[in-house]
C-alpha cells in the first residue's frame, strides 16, 4: 500500500484529454469564453482548493477536437491520482473528458518534453452530406484523386520550412519542422483521412496542408505543383484553410 502523500508538498499530474471542439473557443483560456484549459483549470482549482494552472502540450482552435491532447498541472494536494480524475470528471462538461491521470515527477512539463504529435483531418466524399458526420468531417461533394494526393504527401517527410502552410501573422521564430509521417486512407463509407505526424506544427499548418490536397484532389494543383508550393515558403500560393470541425489532434508522443 503507498504511503499518503505528505500535506503540503507541492505534486505534477499529467493528463490525457479527449474533447469534442463542438462550441468551444478552443484550447487556451480566454475571458468570457468557453475553452477547454479553462474547463479544466475551474474543475481542478475546485478540487483542490487552490488556484490551478494547466499546460497544454500545444494549443488546438476553436472547433478542434482532440482524442489524446496532453497536459499537466501543479498543486499542493493530498487526493489521489484517482480522486482527481474522478471528481474533474464530474465537475467537467460532457464535451470534455479526462481519460487518464497520473502523478509525474515534478520536472515533467506536457509542451517542453514532447518529442511529436499526430493529427487526423477527415474528409468525407459524397455527393450528399451526412448528419452523423458534420461535427467532424469537411464534406467534400465530389470525388478526389487520392492517388495524387498521396503522392503529393511524401513531398512533406522530412525537415522543411513550411512557411507557405503557416497562417499569416505569426510570430513563430523558426518554421522549420520535421514530418514525421504523411499519410491517407481512405475507407468505403467515403470517409477519407488524412494523418501528420511531426515534430512540431505552425498555426493553422494542418489545415493549410489539408485545404491545399483538396486542390490536389481536384486536379487544380498536380503533386508537383504541391511540392514547389511548399519550396516557395509563400503563404498565398498555398490552398484554402480547412475547416476546423475535421481536424482531431489523436496523440502527443513523449
Amino acid at each position: 500500500m503507498s504511503a499518503e502523500p505528505e500535506p503540503g508538498l507541492e505534486r505534477n499530474f499529467k493528463l490525457v484529454i479527449e474533447y469534442d471542439g463542438t462550441g468551444l473557443a478552443g484550447w487556451q483560456r480566454q475571458p468570457n469564453h468557453p475553452t477547454v484549459q479553462g474547463h479544466i483549470e475551474a474543475a481542478f482549482s475546485r478540487l483542490t482548493g487552490q488556484k490551478v494552472s494547466v499546460v497544454g502540450a500545444g494549443r488546438t482552435d476553436a472547433g478542434v477536437h482532440s482524442r489524446g491532447q496532453t497536459a499537466h498541472f501543479k498543486a499542493k494536494t493530498r487526493l489521489s491520482p484517482a480522486e482527481l480524475l474522478r471528481g474533474a470528471n464530474a465537475l467537467l462538461p460532457r464535451q470534455i473528458a479526462i481519460l487518464s491521470l497520473k502523478e509525474v515527477p515534478l520536472d515533467f512539463n506536457a509542451r517542453y518534453q514532447a518529442l511529436s504529435k499526430i493529427y487526423d483531418y477527415d474528409l468525407y466524399l459524397s455527393p450528399v452530406r451526412s448528419t452523423l458526420n458534420r461535427r467532424y468531417a469537411w464534406h467534400i461533394p465530389a470525388e478526389l484523386d487520392l492517388t495524387s494526393m498521396k503522392l503529393a504527401l511524401e513531398s512533406l517527410l522530412g525537415e522543411h520550412d513550411f512557411a507557405s502552410f503557416q497562417s499569416t501573422g505569426s510570430s513563430v521564430k523558426s518554421t522549420g519542422r520535421r514530418m514525421l509521417e504523411a499519410g491517407l486512407t481512405a475507407k468505403p463509407d467515403g470517409l477519407v483521412r488524412i494523418t501528420l505526424e511531426g515534430d512540431g506544427f505552425l498555426r493553422h499548418m494542418v489545415r493549410a496542408i489539408v485545404g491545399t490536397l483538396v486542390e490536389v484532389g481536384r486536379g487544380r494543383i498536380s503533386p508537383q505543383e504541391f511540392e514547389e508550393i511548399l519550396n516557395a515558403k509563400d503563404r498565398s500560393l498555398a490552398g484554402v484553410t480547412a475547416p476546423a470541425h475535421g481536424l482531431c489532434l489523436r496523440e502527443v508522443k513523449y
